[in-house]
């Protein structure tokens, strides 16, 4: 794995050969841009692209957003690269390199940065929070003059980087999110999930998250009680840690979370090594005010084994949160992280469901 100096260092390096690139297959495209954006930029970044409703667009990227130079963690455009068309929705690019078709008419804005609270914000400026970091991320933003896979193709011919030919096998491939889940707000969208068929004739989520992060919510409203159960089952392939998760630096997990009607959330997480039943809040900030995770498993002897869970889900706040509890659940999550490590985790989920007294009270997949 190529080490986050050596993508840094080689950026600026990428710059210079993708504009010869671009040159090269000029009459695929119809504008482009090639910039270095800071992550400390104080605002969002104009390409000077101005894109029309319908037009198909691809960025490529490389370099780092350092959250910590000393604990080497750093985000790469998978997670740092955002941009938006006008004042339409801020949108993360999600992969190394995107592609995408333009939803409205605008200028299109660019921007360097880890994910954070400043998502909540989309009118305030691309900068300002505690996640800012430090570094930046070289970008190649491309409007074609036809589709995404005639212009990939083309581009690939002529670019030594590979960053092309690594879009254009990425997009020939890309899968829709699971129907009826939504991207948090504050992580925004990924390509970690995917709904199909999985192993042992089950259908369901399957999860893949390399280098990456990404959370999925699936809106719900039902009543908590001492009967409220949440039942899965899933399949662990890979754990992204070998490390415990309750550490900034070694917190890469997956896992299943509840989010309640208070906005705190309670996430059931495979462990590598921590106790099973252990709990503790979030060692992240922002979501250390928010979130508790809860040991569920822990080892590796069960790996690709399909293991059927159920968790009673007030008892389980009452130990692990405390506090007045609430009434109502308002989402089911799906985690994934593998960022802090920069290794990668791998599973998949079926028969989500909660449940209570009466039965099954709302079927998630």
């Amino acid at each position: 794995m190529t080490s986050l100096a050596t993508l840094e260092e080689e950026a600026s390096g990428r710059a210079a050969e993708w504009c010869e690139a671009i040159e090269s297959a000029s009459s695929h495209i119809q504008a482009s841009a090639v910039l270095e954006i800071a992550a400390d930029a104080p605002d969002w970044t104009d390409s000077a692209l101005v894109l029309t409703q319908g037009d198909a667009v691809t960025l490529l990227s490389q370099g780092v957003v350092w959250l910590s130079r000393d604990y080497n963690i750093g985000f790469e455009g998978t997670v740092a690269l955002w941009y938006r068309i006008g004042d339409g929705p801020v949108e993360r690019a999600g992969g190394r390199t995107a592609s995408f078709i333009a939803d409205r008419s605008g200028r299109l804005r660019l921007a360097a940065r880890p994910p954070g609270p400043w998502l909540e914000q989309p009118d305030a400026p691309a900068g300002g929070d505690a996640w800012a970091g430090s570094g930046g991320i070289a970008i190649a933003a491309i409007q074609w003059q036809e589709t995404i896979e005639a212009g990939l193709a083309a581009l690939a011919q002529v670019d030594t980087t590979g960053h092309a030919a690594a879009e254009a096998a990425r997009h020939a491939v890309a899968l829709p999110a699971p129907t009826g889940w939504r991207p948090h707000p504050v992580i925004g969208k990924s390509a970690i999930f995917a709904t199909g068929p999985l192993t042992d004739h089950r259908h369901g989520i399957s999860c893949r998250c390399a280098q990456d992060v990404g959370i999925l919510q699936y809106p719900v409203d039902v009543a908590l009680d001492d009967t409220t159960r949440l039942n899965w089952s899933w399949q662990m392939t890979h754990l992204p840690s070998a490390l415990p998760e309750n550490q900034l630096p070694t917190h890469d997990y997956l896992s299943i979370a509840i989010e309640f009607e208070n906005g705190l959330d309670l996430t059931y997480l495979w462990s590598s090594s921590l106790p099973v039943g252990t709990h503790f809040r979030c060692p992240l900030p922002y979501w250390d005010q928010r979130e508790t995770h809860w040991v569920a498993r822990s080892g590796t002897a069960e790996l690709g084994r399909w293991l059927d869970e159920q968790r009673p889900i007030l008892a389980d706040y009452r130990e692990a949160i405390g506090g007045p509890p609430p009434s109502r659940i308002v989402a089911v999550w799906l985690i994934a992280v593998s960022l802090f490590q920069r290794d990668f985790g791998e599973c998949a989920y079926a028969g989500i469901s909660i449940s209570n007294a009466d039965g099954i009270a709302v079927t998630v997949s």
